[in-house]
């Protein structure tokens, strides 16, 4: 009976009410896309990856920004060895073009000094969630993506969503926000409650139970 319901929460957690479609945007807009991946088997559904993919307007390939990767592709999504793509932000025209010269400016010296540590970080997590702050896009990478709150061993900022704060201590933390609600760090591991979009946090899967984020 245990086995079955964690096997359903495992489930439920790849769930999402509301996710957004894998359709890359056509070129005649500036477009920014943030997306995630599992980092594969037997751990797909515990732990994720993220990348920024960045087209400017009429360009026919994008660029991806990433740690441990990167370049030219045609296809924002495919990014093996990652797996089960999710789609957490998409900026499209001016605010795009904004954050295509803050990540060609601020990605490239934060990738060349990280001192990688997979748990607690700094890790490719770690990057995601920086450089959403650093470029002011307003998005959440999942609670399966750990690493993502490292601020250090002692640290305090706003949420990547723009509307909250987070302290974090040595494993261990808190992120209280108008969108963000109520999310507990422990050991890398986020547990929580969404408000908008509503949706409990939890560390398995997509990192939701309940409506996509958006």
């Amino acid at each position: 009976m245990r086995g079955g319901a964690a096997l359903a929460l495992v489930t439920l957690a790849g769930c999402a009410i509301g996710e957004r479609a894998l359709v890359a945007p056509g070129p005649d807009q500036a477009t920014v896309l943030l997306i995630s991946g599992g980092l594969g088997h037997p751990i797909e559904a515990i732990a994720r990856h993220p990348w920024f993919a960045v087209r400017p307007a009429g360009a026919a390939r994008w660029q991806v920004w990433e740690v441990g990767g990167g370049g030219e592709t045609d296809a924002p999504f495919d990014n093996p060895p990652y797996v089960e793509p999710i789609l957490h932000g998409v900026w499209r025209g001016a605010a795009a073009e904004r954050a295509i010269a803050c990540l060609a400016r601020e990605a490239p010296p934060w990738l060349a000094a990280l001192d990688y540590r997979g748990w607690p970080g700094p890790n490719s997590n770690t990057f995601g969630d920086v450089m959403l702050r650093r470029c002011d896009l307003h998005a959440s990478l999942p609670a399966t993506a750990i690493g993502k709150d490292w601020r250090g061993w002692v640290g305090a900022s706003w949420t990547s969503e723009g509307t909250g704060v987070q302290v974090e201590a040595a494993g261990f933390g808190l992120r209280v926000g108008l969108f963000e609600g109520v999310e507990v760090h422990a050991l890398g591991l986020a547990f929580g409650v969404d408000l908008w979009p509503p949706a409990l946090i939890v560390p398995l899967g997509g990192g939701r139970l309940g409506f996509a984020d958006r």
